[in-house]
């Protein structure tokens, strides 16, 4: 797995997982559901990435929903996202994965590129979006295993803790 330099990182221990772009929303002060929040609290118990165009997409909801006057939170999120989790360089099967995804129906890209990257690169991907996972199910892609859910996510971890164990 590729970090933000290039380089392969292991967790040390931790489980992995790729967040999508409503776990980074809350950093750059913008609130998102409750079922989010609960499983931010987990993060401390794995190692998180993210990837540039999730964080790129939430910024583009920062331009709606946060005023010039709060931008200061913006820029002090972001580093703190950027010191916090890992960023994830997806490999070039990732991006032709999620136009693959595109085209068969689901429009939004960045979610296809969050599943794409997670399947190609072996990390399971944390997301809210239901709609997606349905799409997902319903085309064929695999899910289980791979997709995990605010609720499910106890179950990666208790998966880990076993294996460890």
């Amino acid at each position: 797995m590729r970090s933000r330099r290039g380089t392969s990182r292991t967790g040390g221990g931790r489980p992995r997982v790729l967040v999508d772009t409503t776990f980074l929303l809350p950093a750059l002060g913008i609130e998102v559901e409750e079922e989010a929040m609960r499983a931010i609290e987990l993060f401390r118990m794995l190692e998180v990435y993210y990837l540039e165009a999730g964080l790129l997409e939430a910024l583009w909801k920062t331009l709606k929903l946060v005023p010039l006057e709060r931008l200061g939170r913006v820029e002090l999120g972001v580093r703190a996202i950027r010191r916090t989790y890992r960023a994830l360089l997806p490999g070039a099967r990732a991006f032709t994965l999620a136009s693959e995804i595109y085209h068969r129906g689901h429009r939004d890209y960045i979610d296809a590129l969050h599943y794409a990257a997670a399947m190609t690169e072996g990390l399971p991907l944390l997301t809210i979006d239901r709609s997606f996972i349905a799409f997902l199910e319903a085309s064929g892609y695999q899910v289980e295993g791979i997709v995990y859910t605010p609720r499910s996510l106890p179950g990666l971890l208790e998966g880990a803790a076993s294996r460890r164990g």
